[in-house]
């Protein structure tokens, strides 16, 4: 995850440091997807309407960086849920 303040790109270590204009880059099954930050009320999202990367909010209002999941928005409208594993975040 990077915020993009002012052009600068810098890398997100925290996830409580996201700002608005970040973004994630995702590499998962020969598909490199760059989906910039989108506010949500319940759940963090990266989407750019084809695809979306969720980190779902715990009881306690924190996000659950450990299991996201990634959603294949079709043209049919129809939702394909992708079951992912976290590898190497840098």
């Amino acid at each position: 995850m990077r915020n993009n303040i002012n052009g600068d790109f810098s890398i997100i270590e925290n996830i409580s440091e996201l700002k608005p204009g970040a973004f994630i880059n995702i590499n998962w099954n020969k598909k490199k997807l760059m989906l910039p930050y989108s506010l949500r009320k319940d759940y963090i999202s990266f989407t750019d309407k084809k695809w979306d990367w969720r980190y779902q909010l715990n009881k306690e209002g924190s996000p659950n960086i450990n299991n996201p999941s990634l959603y294949e928005i079709l043209p049919s409208g129809e939702i394909k849920t992708h079951f992912c594993e976290l590898g190497d975040i840098r």
